[in-house]
Parts: C-alpha cells; sequence; structure tokens
C-alpha cells in the first residue's frame, strides 16, 4: 500500500516538481508506516534531523493516523492516505507560509521511471488482529470498482509499463463490502486487457484466499499473472492464531501451498512470521519452524512484534529484544540455509525474464513465477532468455 501510495506521489509532485538528491530538496516527503515502533522512532528522528537542516518536512502514509501528534509536532504539514485531494496545494503552502497543519488527500497518478506500476484496488480491511496498528490508519474496507481498476491498468500499460502490482491490505477480502469477493471477476477482466504484460498479487490472508482459492487457480494458468502467491502465515501455533484473532488454521495455509505447487512446477511461495509476540511460547515458536519446514517458503518476511498503541496487545507485558532477536536470527538462518539448497537445484534451468530494473549496473529479471535473476545486460521492460550460472539465498545470477 505505501509503495503504491509513493508512486502516485511522485506522479503528482512530477507536474509542478523536480525529484532530487536529500541534500537538495527544499522540500521532503516522508511516506510512513505505523507497523513498529522502532520505524517510527525512526521517521520521528529523520524529520526532526531534515527540519534542522532547514528542510520543510511533510509525512504522508499510516503513521500521521496512528500517531498524529506526534508527526504534528516534527513536520509542516501530514498527509492522509485515503481518498482523492491536491497533494501540490499543500506544498505550495508550506513552501510560502510555512507551518500548514493541514491535511490533504492523493489523486491517482503514477511516476514513469520505472516498468512496475503499483495498482492500489482497495484500502482498509476486515480484520481485527489484536496486534494491528494498520487497520486503525486504514479503517474499514472501502473496494475500487472494477471498471476503474481496469481503466488505471489499461493506461499504465498504454504508458509502457510491463508489470502490474495489484496491492491492499489484503486482496483476497477485495469485494466484501460489496457483499462477494470480487478478486476473481477482477483479474478475469485484467487478463482481457491487449498487451504483453504481467500482473503480480499481492498479499491474501488464507482465511478468506482459501474460499476462493478454487476460482483463482484457473485464472493463474494466464501467462500474464506471476505464479506467486503471497499468503502471511504469522505462526505455525493454531491456539496461537486463534489468541492473534487471526480467524484461520495453520492447515489453511499449508492446504493452499500445496494446491499451488501441485498446479505450478515454477513457483513462488512467499509468506510473514511474527516472531516474539507476547503469548508466543517456546512451544509455539518450535511449531512455527516446523511449519516452515513442512513448506519451504521462497520467501519470508520476518517480523520482531512490537507493541502499538491503541491495540488489544498493547498492555502485554512484553519479551526482552534479545529473545526476538534469538527467535528471528534462529528463522532467518532456517531459512536461507533452505533457499541455497532450493537455489543450488537451480543452477543451468533456462527462464524467459521480464528485466524489471537496472541495479547498481546490472538488472533485475523475473520469471513466470516472480523469481529474481540478476543479469549483466537487458533493457528495461524486454523479455529476454537466460540460463542461470549462479546463485545467493535470496536471488539468481545469469551472465
Amino acid at each position: 500500500m505505501n509503495q503504491a501510495d509513493s508512486e502516485i506521489i511522485k506522479g503528482m509532485l512530477s507536474e509542478k516538481h523536480e525529484e532530487v538528491s536529500k541534500e537538495e530538496a527544499d522540500f521532503v516527503i516522508l511516506n510512513t508506516c505505523g507497523v513498529v515502533e522502532k520505524t517510527e522512532r525512526k521517521i520521528l528522528k529523520e524529520a526532526r534531523e531534515l527540519k534542522k537542516q532547514g528542510k520543510k518536512v511533510i509525512i504522508s502514509g499510516c503513521l500521521p493516523l496512528i500517531s498524529r501528534k506526534e508527526c504534528l509536532e516534527v513536520s509542516d504539514g501530514i498527509i492522509n492516505p485515503r481518498g482523492i485531494g491536491l497533494i501540490n496545494s499543500i506544498i505550495e503552502k508550506t513552501i510560502k507560509k510555512g507551518k500548514d497543519k493541514e491535511e490533504l488527500l492523493l489523486l491517482k497518478k503514477r511516476s514513469t521511471h520505472s516498468t512496475s506500476a503499483v495498482i492500489s484496488i482497495a484500502e482498509g480491511c476486515l480484520g481485527s488482529c489484536t496486534y494491528c496498528a494498520t487497520r486503525l490508519a486504514r479503517k474499514e474496507l472501502k473496494s475500487f470498482q472494477i471498471k476503474n481498476i481496469i481503466n488505471e491498468a489499461k493506461q499504465v500499460i498504454s504508458q509502457g509499463f510491463k508489470e502490474i502490482q495489484l496491492t491492499s491490505q489484503d486482496l483476497g477480502i477485495y469485494g466484501l463490502d460489496k457483499g462477494k469477493q470480487l478478486l476473481p471477476n477482477l483479474l478475469k477482466e485484467l487478463i482481457k486487457i491487449k498487451g504483453n504484460f504481467r500482473i503480480k498479487l499481492g498479499m491474501m490472508n488464507p482465511g478468506h484466499t482459501r474460499k476462493i482459492i478454487d476460482k483463482l487457480i484457473p485464472l493463474y494458468e494466464s501467462e500474464k499473472i506471476y505464479k506467486f502467491i503471497h499468503l502471511p502465515l504469522q505462526t505455525g501455533d493454531n491456539e496461537l492464531l486463534k489468541k492473534l484473532n487471526r480467524k484461520y488454521l495453520v492447515e489453511d495455509f499449508e492446504y493452499i501451498c500445496k494446491l499451488f505447487r501441485k498446479t505450478f512446477k515454477d513457483n513462488i511461495i512467499a509468506t510473514d512470521i511474527i516472531v516474539g509476540h507476547p503469548l508466543e511460547t517456546e512451544k509455539s515458536f518450535e511449531k512455527t519452524l516446523k511449519a516452515i519446514k513442512k513448506i519451504k517458503p521462497d520467501i519470508i518476511h520476518i517480523f520482531k512484534f512490537s507493541k502499538r498503541k491503541g491495540t488489544p496487545d498493547f498492555n502485554l507485558k512484553d519479551y526482552p529484544d534479545r529473545i526476538k532477536k534469538e527467535r528471528s536470527r534462529k528463522l532467518n538462518n532456517l531459512f536461507q540455509e533452505m533457499n541455497m539448497k532450493k537455489n543450488k537445484r537451480l543452477i543451468g534451468k533456462k527462464y524467459k525474464v521480464l528485466v524489471i530494473e537496472k541495479r547498481k549496473g546490472k538488472y533485475l529479471g523475473r520469471t513466470d513465477s516472480g523469481r529474481a535473476i540478476v543479469i549483466n545486460n537487458g533493457k528495461i521492460g524486454s523479455f529476454v532468455d537466460v540460463k542461470i550460472d549462479g546463485f545467493e539465498w535470496n536471488y539468481l545470477t545469469s551472465r
């Protein structure tokens, strides 16, 4: 969601302003996430330092809605991430008049500096997870109209974008505010769009995804959709999932993963894990390790639990940092070891990849599953044939 907002902000500002280095900037926009307290402290510290340098600072994203007072104290303006508005107005007022605490919203327009376009299909969620502060910022579910999403996709494809990343807090619930899970309907329309492009689906919680997986699998057959699925497990302990109010079981996660891998030979499964939650026992953590060993996800986002104001878990007695770090280290070591073995087996394999972007003199490409391959030469937005000759734990290489 924040990445989509960042693209919108860049596109809006490009109408009247030029993107420069932080040192040269007249004003800086900090587009924020409010999931972790440590991240909040870093953002507020960064804002203070920028202010000391004489910069005008505007804070956007979730944090202004989670910690409004703190953001107002260190900025010249805040921007609500939801709805439509005029970001350039607050920039002009900030530059000309100094402090302006007015909240404005974002108009959908994007930067053209990448072959990837991020499209939000909804705001908010239906969950009530006991640890989550994002829902306090994004509020209730608001699914955007299919016709508007299709029009936006057609627009970016006509502009030369080759990758569309669909995003929301939970793609699986798209449409439920209108009475029906509409993600399959949306995908049916997207893959009808003419052009040689790819669609990457964002996060889908296992509970809602299991209800529509039989409809999604046939749509994944389209060459336009990466064989990539992001299912946040969070913990391998069903009792803890219940306490966190996650509303699914480990078995739901495992069922979807097994079906996905059975259907698609080249696939990517991504997941999220929380470690060090106050209610996570050693036994709970061991169950998480067991689940990861069983499924062997290709991508794991590991989050150390962080208390957030306004959540039910805020008053729970927290674990010491050393326990969180140790569990995070143990899980990360397991994951890297598994991935090294998997990637080693791919040496010599041939793939057609879409070249996404240039990084440090080399190029990042993605296979039909969205698997990352670093190549020496390429043209952004083109499809090239490659042969794997090397690997790291988190990507493949081809000379």
